[in-house]
């Protein structure tokens, strides 16, 4: 069996109070000699006693464990590099206050609020929700302190958000493309990112860009058949290039395109959205939007451990906020002007 708390204070001589305020620093009220405290030291240390996590979670309350959700989770590899820059930013912020990380895929599917809040976790990073309205009503409304990565400003009224500024960075695409003398474009989803709220904020500000330039296009979700791409193409000759939701996308883009014999950027130019290191591998070096992943992760989860240690003390959770990032543009290969059609 493992050691206790009473197996120890038997050892060392002491009450099992005593021992509990050294080893776990619970009792104000407990006064106990250096002396003393390395007898106790030394006791739990020669039985191998180790604290009873669970315990002391059921006693006070907090897990020190933060949840992650992103429904959409995809295995972390070199195409994919945004997770890794998403989760290097958490993880910065939570390992030095003593907490731990869990990813959690599944918990908001269904519409089912009650596994995310049900007090597993003193708080709950969600990032690029994907909710209805009944969910938000249900979170706004949660006892356990919640923030918002890739939620666009005011898509979950009285929650914290922190999101790039999809619209400004949409403008910069349209106009870069613009100067290069395009007239019609299409913005490329996947099917999953189609129904996230920062899928469908790009959507719109990508075709509120191209109207104030005068310029045509739409949205286009891509299912990722090779021949559904080709078919898209040929029934739009006139598109000259493809805005991205992210370089991921636009990386299986144009190997897609490459398949079937098109040029990029000659015949189509592709711009993805990210620009992580990932965009100097692909064939051509990808013209990419830059959004600050990590400091945005870094600074979501620093706000939420901010509202966390605000619940501890019993304060109301007021500190809600909705941060926008910057973006800028790095312009690499796959862009250049448009070739004449007949």
């Amino acid at each position: 069996m493992k050691p206790t708390i009473r197996d120890v204070a038997k050892a060392a001589g002491v009450s099992a109070m005593a021992v509990s305020y050294v080893l776990h620093g619970t009792g104000r009220n407990v006064r106990v000699s250096e002396e003393t405290s390395e007898k106790i030291r030394k006791a739990a240390s020669d039985l191998r006693y180790a604290p009873n996590s669970m315990a002391r979670t059921f006693r006070s309350g907090k897990t020190h464990m933060v949840g992650v959700v992103f429904q959409h989770l995809d295995r972390l590899s070199d195409d994919n590099p945004y997770l890794p820059l998403l989760l290097n930013g958490i993880m910065a912020a939570l390992f030095p206050a003593g907490y731990t990380l869990a990813l959690c895929p599944r918990l908001v599917q269904h519409g089912d609020m009650v596994a995310m809040l049900d007090g597993r976790f003193d708080g709950v990073l969600w990032a690029r929700p994907d909710f209805t309205e009944a969910n938000v009503e249900s979170l706004r409304d949660a006892r356990v302190p919640l923030v918002m990565l890739h939620a666009p400003e005011g898509s979950a009224d009285g929650i914290s958000t922190f999101c790039a500024d999809n619209d400004s960075a949409l403008r910069l695409v349209v106009d870069h493309l613009y100067q290069l003398g395009h007239r019609n474009c299409t913005f490329v989803i996947d099917e999953v990112n189609d129904h996230t709220a920062e899928g469908r904020a790009r959507g719109l500000a990508f075709l509120e860009a191209i109207q104030s330039y005068g310029m045509s296009g739409e949205v286009w979700t891509w299912d990722e058949r090779s021949q559904s791409l080709s078919e898209y193409h040929q029934a739009n000759r006139g598109r000259t290039a493809m805005v991205c939701f992210s370089d991921t996308l636009a990386g299986r883009i144009l190997t897609t395109l490459h398949s079937f014999g098109m040029s990029v950027p000659r015949e189509i130019s592709v711009v993805g959205f990210d620009s992580s290191t990932f965009c100097d591998r692909t064939t051509p070096k990808l013209t990419s939007v830059y959004q600050p992943v990590e400091k945005i992760a870094f600074e979501a989860t620093s706000h939420l451990l901010s509202l966390i240690a605000a619940d501890e003390r019993g304060e109301p959770s007021t500190q809600h906020s909705s941060t926008l990032y910057a973006c800028g543009l790095d312009v690499r290969e796959s862009t250049c002007p448009p070739s004449l059609r007949k």
